[in-house]
């Protein structure tokens, strides 16, 4: 029997805090002096994906995602709905979970957020784009994860066709694309949900009770 690994992504995918994300961006948008929008414009971008036709020309978009993804908080998110039920029957089941978020904030940062919540102790471990510079890694593109899930894999000795990876941003279904795992889609918002089917998501969840059917698919023996 081959061993499983699964990968999780974190911000709105693992914890619902899209209030956390606006916030990131509304500071954003100050630090390169311009004034935030609503948040219900947000939301609309969000949904989109079209945060980056919020951005002035005269902003390069490498440095704002760059500062963005460095400043963004963890404050006013929680679970999304069904999460510790699931994380508790990976660890039943002794499949290893680990967290790979977009943040360049600090691990620690996430492991406090969990324990507020009592979910610490079900996670393997966390990485986020702050390992990827200490460990010099590659990012081909902004957000692109594929450099860590490759690490984290090899690290594991677990095969590519073992591993599953649950987000969902497209950058997400893209660096598991390039890496050759699985991916299931996990979003409560249709237009996001939608953007995942066609780039080519099998599988894609509203939350992680359905993801409950869908067991026997990140489970490989």
């Amino acid at each position: 029997m081959g061993r499983n690994l699964v990968l999780l992504d974190y911000d709105l995918t693992l914890m619902d805090n899209m209030i956390d994300f606006y916030e990131a961006f509304s500071e954003s948008l100050k630090r390169f002096g311009c004034e935030p929008v609503s948040y219900d414009i947000f939301v609309k971008h969000v949904l989109a994906d079209s945060l980056h036709n919020l951005l002035p020309s005269e902003i390069q978009p490498l440095e704002f995602w760059t500062y963005f993804r460095r400043i963004y908080p963890s404050k006013s998110g929680y679970p999304m709905r069904g999460v510790k039920r699931f994380l508790i029957v990976l660890k039943s089941l002794n499949i290893p979970l680990v967290i790979i978020s977009g943040r360049d904030s600090h691990p620690l940062l996430l492991w406090l957020e969990l324990a507020r919540f009592g979910l610490n102790n079900y996670v393997d471990e966390i990485y986020t784009m702050f390992d990827l510079r200490m460990y010099g890694g590659i990012e081909e593109e902004l957000f692109d994860k594929s450099w860590l899930i490759r690490m984290v894999i090899k690290r594991y000795g677990v095969e590519p066709s073992h591993a599953i990876y649950i987000g969902d941003y497209k950058q997400d279904y893209i660096s598991c694309s390039k890496v050759g795992i699985r991916f299931i889609g996990i979003t409560r918002y249709r237009e996001r949900a939608e953007t995942l089917r066609k780039l080519g998501a099998e599988i894609v969840v509203s939350d992680f009770d359905e993801l409950f059917c869908y067991l026997d698919k990140i489970i490989r023996f």
